[in-house]
């Protein structure tokens, strides 16, 4: 391979900052930047979590660093900044990670204010917090990378009654399309990566230990034919906080097997893929 091709997907010599990194997604996240060359600090709540995932990293021979935090709280999320600055002088790459979800409806029945809340609180406002973090220190450098972590169900709806959660992921896409704007002309770049449904999250092992049917389901929605891997992740990530992606900014790259694509996909019926197109249509 040429070397200048390499070199565009380099992230040696940078620092990246990973909320939410102590399982799933996070996990993949980090290990895809450590393995491109950056160093990487993780932050959750969970320290013996994020000390696993850090220690991942130095594995194979990379530098981390893990600093557990409530990030919906101000003062502790403003306190993760200061210290990978005062550790390693700058941050080149920010993922907005952490995020949760649940089946709590909009309906009246179907929960309660306090727990849609909880849900926007990190998984929008945080983000927003973590934008705006960044971006502070990002300026005083001289540029840098956010990459935010939204979702299909940004875009599209679902069966599985989790208003509270479309709404917060829509508001990340959003967010991310202004704030390029709005950074354009600053040397940082902003764009998300939106995942369909995948394997080996924390939350959706619960959800298909509890409902087997739902990761059938999912599978049948997916055009590709099963679910997204964790490793799935790592190319996108490495290319969005690259150079080679240096001229993409307000951009949402749908890491989903195709489901957006399909606008709502269901496997054919067996009809359909076993009898000719023009016998069906006679």
């Amino acid at each position: 391979m040429d070397p200048r091709l390499m070199e565009l997907f380099s992230l040696e010599g940078r620092v990246a900052l990973v909320t939410g990194a102590s399982s799933g997604l996070g996990v993949a996240f980090t290990r895809g930047l450590a393995r491109a060359g950056a160093t990487v600090v993780v932050t959750a709540r969970r320290q013996e979590l994020i000390d696993q995932t850090a220690d991942m990293v130095r594995s194979f021979g990379g530098k981390a660093l893990a600093i557990s935090a409530d990030i919906t709280d101000e003062a502790q999320f403003e306190s993760v900044f200061e210290r990978t600055v005062a550790e390693f002088g700058r941050l080149d790459i920010m993922v907005n990670n952490a995020g949760y979800t649940d089946r709590s409806g909009l309906r009246h029945d179907q929960g309660s204010l306090k727990r849609m809340r909880s849900i926007v609180e990190l998984d929008l406002l945080a983000t927003i917090n973590g934008c705006r973090l960044a971006g502070k220190q990002m300026l005083a450098q001289g540029g840098g990378v956010i990459v935010n972590v939204s979702s299909i169900l940004g875009r599209v709806g679902s069966e599985f009654r989790a208003a509270s959660y479309h709404a917060a992921k829509g508001g990340v896409d959003a967010l991310t399309r202004v704030l390029a704007l709005e950074y354009a002309r600053e040397g940082i770049r902003v764009n998300a990566i939106a995942p369909s449904y995948f394997d080996g999250t924390e939350l959706m092992d619960k959800v298909f230990e509890a409902t087997p049917a739902t990761r059938e389901h999912s599978i049948s929605r997916t055009p590709m034919g099963r679910l997204g891997q964790p490793e799935d992740l790592e190319g996108a990530i490495v290319y969005l906080a690259s150079d080679a992606a240096r001229f993409v900014t307000g951009h949402i790259l749908y890491v989903d097997g195709g489901w957006t694509a399909g606008g709502g996909y269901h496997q054919l019926p067996p009809m359909w893929e076993s009898t000719p197109g023009h016998q069906i249509l006679q």
